[in-house]
């Protein structure tokens, strides 16, 4: 077969000699290819043109024509239709060549050449559509170049064909990436589709444009020039987050709408979005939106609200228009699989609120866990809820892969982290996800998870002949419950939901489970996914420490009493509170803070002063005031939801809450508990998400509170908090005289016989109570405080109560980025880049130390700290703590980052010690010890850094 050998592509925009094209751009869509050429002066009358296209892998020439064009202005247009050729496909990215000859009379001939691939991408109906198929994004937003690499490694064929390769392999159909031909070029030949444009806050340097004209050049000519036509594009980017509030709100929106409506009568063959995140497709063809639901605020299972669009959209949208989430999950953890505590950020209020107070060695696996089921819940649950929304069409989630970035020599060096593994199930074409909303049980209990199976194929075919086993097993892979069935026939783009009854066998060992499924074809696995279990015995809540003294329970129903029926604790019921034996425990079951006990809080305030112990179990917000009728200090309630849906949510904390951190895991409270157990609890209702409307009752806090007064401080020790910044409190005992009152926010009568978990709390809750050891309100400290190890640390600082800090700084690997810069705030920035963690994701912050930096408040719903008085650079902060007798001088490490002295105060107990600590230099201050009980302040510039605290 004769053969045409085309030269080497040329650039799409040219530096053009007089009579030569400054922009040559191809469109095609399935059976056409339209060419469109930009000239300072257009070529003579008279000029011949030949348009030739050809198959790239066989040679056969699909056009070899004399062709005509149409001119506007400077621009000459060709077009040929009805051409026989395959369509690229991500399975089968067929490219062809086109190339176009002019030859103008009296100069030699030019040949503009171009490889391209023959593919339309469409919105319409609701949907996506690939080459008149419906398709479903699973994306990735963060990727390389530009993100740190060095461009030698990251800018090279055969690092973006590694990097695509891997992609492809964990089923990513999409990627966000920059401007770059090498990039785009391998994206079309491996079948990789691009979302791609100005991610950018403005456009041509303008917020917004006042010339639109300009700005439509601007993109054709420079923005969108170099990608246009590249058969892998399928989505442009006009801009990135451009204000949703404000006074320019309008008038982006007048200049998007516009330029959207030009720009598709440029290249109707791909899809805009708009304002990605922000613009909720007023402007465009997709409704977008970014939601950081799981990592900055909310939960993962706020996705849920995506079933409804009034839930999520605060206007009504566009009918017949997609909905995309181009960024999610978030979960930026650094090279060491920590999470990256960039300063002045939302990141390490965020850590806080996943990973807690865990010790150092927990924190990476922490992390990854939890991004992993960030990545798991968003993105399984936008593919199945397409069944109640058919309009959910394409997730990106906005989270880092791999480990490292800057310090690579080849990909292989990147590292993938666990997220990887679960991108791999989640993204599955054929996707197996079980929606299961007890997942913590007893053994012998009979649970009943929904099976839902999603057909996206990549070959847009249906599931014919397939069979499901799923299995229960255990953390040694035994199998404890199994079972199988034949599958019908699941057309591409449907969904199958099949509710399951399973039986858990009686004898089984305290443990982790697995509930995992699989789809077997003509024995082949076809996809698989698995689902977390807990399961306990029913010793294992009667395994709890008894209690040593009566138990007296005022409750209004009977839910308390129920449970300690259950949990077979002994107890007997009282309709007042008058002569109520100190030596007893007084138990408030929940939602029974009534009026008599308003009424009678003198009685029940002489009880806990005279050394009697009350346990309020879960009051709700009418009823939560009313504890502060016998309380020392007073509690705020909260009423805001986790799951508020609507951009931007209100600051937080939110009165109910998940992830419980436990602030002092030695604790009897937490006895036989794992932080791991305090996540996500099982839901009572029976709760289905075809229903539409509600929440699965998951979430151990539904009552959280906070104290009024940060000076209360003293009197209240912090047993369990959640939230951004940890600044809800679930668990909390308050002393007052010689008895205490133990304050539980969390949700645990109602899942009595269901949640061991739940029944173990409770009872270890009436164990602690009603034991015969004293209680104290401080943490003994026997060992060095090294600041910033939370493990070090034991619960000493609670949410922003105690006004220290966290200090982080940068630890610089392979940027080339050497200097820090210390803010006038006290933040330590690499080169002074206040970003870093998503652009730069090699740049890890990580602890060390801690500021007086109080009073401070969370700024938003992102929960940045803020200073009260942030014109005053003197910030202060207070710890409580006990520590052995003999102990006479309290020694503290103290650095000063700054280029000038700085000066730091320290009292201890009344004693206060002054030091000014030079630049650069860390220096011990002593101030003597004269008591067990110990109260330290630390007062000074915000730039000060805390290293260690010794008691000697």
């Amino acid at each position: 077969m004769k053969r045409f050998f085309f030269l080497a592509l040329l650039p799409v925009f040219l530096s053009a000699k007089a009579g030569e094209p400054h922009r040559v751009t191809v469109f095609t869509t399935l059976h056409s290819v339209r060419l469109e050429l930009v000239f300072d002066s257009l070529p003579a009358t008279g000029t011949k043109y030949t348009l030739l296209v050809m198959d790239n892998r066989t040679g056969r020439l699909v056009v070899n024509k004399v062709v005509t064009p149409t001119t506007a202005g400077n621009t000459l247009r060709f077009r040929a239709d009805g051409l026989e050729v395959d369509p690229w496909t991500p399975m089968n990215p067929h490219l062809y060549r086109v190339a176009l000859t002019i030859d103008e009379p009296g100069k030699a001939a030019r040949r503009e050449e171009k490889r391209i691939g023959f593919r339309l991408f469409e919105s319409k109906n609701g949907h996506l559509f690939l080459n008149g198929k419906p398709i479903f994004l699973r994306g990735i937003a963060i990727n390389p170049p530009d993100r740190g690499i060095p461009d030698s490694i990251e800018k090279s064929r055969r690092f973006a064909e590694q990097y695509v390769d891997f992609m492809k392999s964990i089923h990513v159909n999409i990627i966000r990436i920059p401007n770059n031909d090498t990039w785009y070029d391998v994206c079309d030949e491996k079948g990789m589709m691009v979302f791609g444009g100005n991610y950018s806050g403005t456009v041509d340097g303008q917020k917004p444009p006042k010339d639109y004209d300009k700005a439509i050049d601007w993109y054709k000519n420079k923005a969108f020039a170099t990608i246009a036509g590249h058969p892998s594009l399928m989505v442009y980017a006009m801009t990135n987050e451009t204000p949703f509030q404000g006074k320019t709100v309008a008038e982006w929106e007048k200049f998007l709408a516009y330029a959207a409506e030009k720009l598709r009568n440029w290249d109707s063959t791909r899809v805009y979005i708009a304002n990605a995140g922000y613009g909720y497709g007023k402007a465009g063809d997709i409704c977008d939106l970014h939601r950081y639901w799981g990592w900055y605020y909310s939960s993962p299972f706020t996705f849920l609200h995506a079933r409804n669009d009034d839930e999520i959209i605060p206007f009504p949208k566009k009918a017949g228009q997609p909905i995309t989430f181009t960024e999610c999950v978030g979960n930026y953890s650094g090279p060491d699989g920590r999470y990256n505590l960039t300063p002045d950020h939302k990141n390490p209020g965020s850590q806080l609120n996943w990973t807690g107070h865990a010790p150092d060695d927990l924190q990476a696996r922490l992390a990854n866990e939890h991004q992993s089921f960030t990545f798991k819940q968003a993105t399984e649950l936008n593919r199945r809820l397409r069944s109640v929304n058919p309009e959910l069409s394409g997730v990106f989630p906005f989270t880092i892969l791999f480990y490292n970035w800057n310090t690579i020599r080849n990909f292989i060096d990147m590292g993938p982290k666990p997220v990887t593994s679960q991108a791999r199930l989640s993204y599955s074409p054929v996707l197996v996800s079980w929606e299961n909303w007890t997942t913590q049980l007893y053994a012998g209990a009979t649970f009943h998870p929904i099976l839902h199976i999603v057909n996206d194929a990549d070959d847009f075919s249906d599931l014919h002949g397939a069979d499901f086993v799923y299995r229960v097993i255990d953390e040694a892979q035994n199998v404890v419950a199994t079972g199988n069935f034949p599958l019908p026939d699941i057309a591409y783009y449907a969904e199958l939901d099949k509710p399951l009854s399973i039986a858990l066998p009686a004898d089984l060992a305290i443990g982790h489970y697995q509930l995992t499924g699989q789809i077997i074809s003509n024995g082949r696995i076809v996809s698989e996914n698995s689902d977390r279990l807990f399961i306990a015995g029913k010793d294992y809540a009667a395994s709890a420490p008894k209690p040593q003294r009566q138990i007296l329970l005022y409750e209004k129903g009977d839910g308390a009493s129920s449970g300690f029926v259950q949990l077979s604790i002994p107890f007997r019921k009282i309709t007042s509170f008058k002569n109520i034996p100190p030596a007893s425990v007084l138990v408030i079951g929940e939602n029974s803070a009534d009026e008599t006990f308003v009424q009678q809080a003198a009685a029940i305030k002489q009880f806990v002063a005279a050394g009697g112990r009350l346990l309020c179990l879960r009051q709700d917000s009418t009823l939560l005031p009313h504890l502060n009728a016998v309380l020392s200090t007073s509690i705020r309630n909260i009423t805001m939801d986790l799951d508020y849906s609507q951009y931007p949510p209100p600051p937080r904390p939110s009165r109910n809450g998940y992830y419980v951190n436990p602030e002092r895991p030695g604790h009897p409270v937490f006895d036989g508990i794992d932080r791991e157990e305090l996540k996500v609890w099982s839901d009572y209702t029976g709760w289905k998400e075809s229903a539409k409307t509600g929440f699965p009752a998951i979430y151990p806090v539904t009552d959280g509170f906070v104290p009024a007064d940060k000076k209360d401080m003293p009197r209240i020790s912090v047993l369990g908090d959640y939230g951004p910044g940890l600044e809800g409190i679930a668990i909390a005992e308050i002393f007052d005289g010689k008895g205490s009152v133990l304050l539980c926010g969390m949700d645990l009568v109602r899942r009595s016989g269901l949640d061991p978990v739940a029944g173990r709390l409770l009872d270890n809750l009436i164990g602690y109570m009603g034991s015969g050891e004293m209680h104290s309100p401080d943490v003994l400290v026997t060992a060095p405080i090294t600041w910033g190890d939370y493990g070090s640390e034991k619960g000493l600082l609670t949410g922003i109560n105690s006004g220290l800090l966290l200090n982080s700084r940068p630890r610089i690997m392979g940027t080339g980025k050497t200097t820090i810069t210390v803010t006038k705030e006290g933040h330590e920035f690499a080169g002074g880049d206040r970003s870093g963690f998503n652009t730069r994701p090699g740049i890890q912050y990580v602890p060390y130390g801690r500021r007086p930096w109080g009073p401070y408040t969370f700024r938003g719903f992102g929960d940045v700290p803020e200073p009260v008085n942030a014109r005053d650079s003197i910030g202060e902060g207070t710890f409580y703590c006990a520590v052995p007798k003999g102990r006479t001088v309290a020694n503290t490490l103290v650095w000063n980052p700054a280029e000038v002295p700085l000066e730091i105060h320290i009292t201890v107990n009344g004693k206060e010690e002054s030091r000014m600590i030079p630049a650069g230099v860390r220096a011990t201050v002593a101030v003597p010890v004269s008591s067990t009980q110990i109260t330290i302040r630390f007062r000074g510039d915000r730039r000060l850094v805390l290293l260690q605290t010794d008691f000697q």
